[in-house]
């Protein structure tokens, strides 16, 4: 079975937290889920919402939702070999049926995309959907 892949971004942080809510509750009952999430929030977020982030990841993670936090930068350009590496990783040894990726607000949402269409991926990937987080 490949795994469905959501690609999640627009420029507000907290936008596209409420797109990944959205997406998790959606997709519950779709097998395994991945959350491939951006670390960008942390930069902005309050000591406080930090620690509200931390217990959102740890009770995602208690709900079975495999979450891990990339480091920044743009997933098509400086951190496009962790994108890969993260995703090869995790394709193989989660084999998620739903794969969340969050791209921060500089990456380019189109180039990502593209690069989820190379070759190299096409047996991984049922489909790719491009959701922006917006208000």
């Amino acid at each position: 079975m490949k795994t469905r892949v959501f690609l999640v971004s627009g420029r507000n942080p907290e936008h596209r937290a409420r797109a990944i809510d959205q997406l998790l509750i959606d997709h519950s009952n779709s097998g395994k889920v991945t959350l491939l999430a951006s670390a960008e929030i942390f930069a902005v977020a309050s000591v406080q919402l930090q620690a509200d982030l931390f217990r959102a990841d740890e009770q995602r993670k208690a709900q079975g939702t495999h979450v891990l936090r990339l480091s920044p930068g743009c997933l098509c350009c400086s951190s496009k070999l962790v994108l890969t590496t993260h995703l090869a990783r995790t394709l193989r040894l989660n084999q998620p049926d739903v794969l969340l990726v969050e791209l921060e607000s500089q990456s380019h949402p189109e180039q990502v995309l593209k690069l989820l269409k190379e070759p190299q991926w096409t047996d991984w990937f049922a489909d790719i959907t491009l959701v922006e987080g917006t208000a």
